[in-house]
């Protein structure tokens, strides 16, 4: 069986959005009716996956700036932190495959990609925070290494010196 090869672009007006169909109707929807408004008020910044074959858009994510407050972090990693209130992250807030692509690992090549665009921005991130909106992707997340944030079950985190030591 042969994948096909994808280039990571940041969304722009020249992507046709429509068709786009990952089978959840809240992702869809944010994609379709609110991701450009949110890239172009500079709230996230959008990231698609482009199947290099047609052209077509077989996932995206979004990334944007966080914090994750000092209690929330398991105790082990929340003592060797600066008593700061909260630490810098960046925040993995919505991550859509469409069905045509799915169950090819597209989704962990995203995360690979908002990690390494977390770990090389010119602004200080200890972590990737993530929510997961179900328990399928929760365990999806804690596959990756994610680990579940204190006090906030269904928020998790990756700290960034995770990729850095692989």
């Amino acid at each position: 069986m042969s994948f096909p090869k994808f280039s990571i672009t940041p969304l722009s007006r020249e992507h046709q959005k429509s068709g786009f169909c990952s089978g959840s109707d809240l992702l869809d929807r944010y994609f379709s009716e609110r991701a450009g408004q949110d890239v172009k008020r500079n709230l996230t910044k959008c990231f698609l996956a482009i199947d290099c074959s047609n052209e077509s858009i077989a996932g995206f994510y979004t990334l944007s700036a966080a914090q994750i407050p000092l209690l929330q972090l398991p105790e082990k990693l929340a003592v060797r932190m600066p008593h700061y209130h909260a630490v810098p992250a960046s925040r993995l807030g919505r991550l859509a495959i469409d069905k045509n692509y799915q169950g090819q690992g597209l989704g962990s090549t995203l995360i690979a990609d908002a990690l390494m665009r977390s770990s090389s921005s010119s602004v200080a991130v200890y972590a990737m925070l993530v929510d997961a909106k179900d328990e399928n992707a929760f365990k999806f997340y804690l596959h990756h290494g994610f680990i579940p944030c204190t006090g906030a079950p269904q928020t998790l985190f990756l700290p960034l010196d995770t990729i850095r030591k692989l």
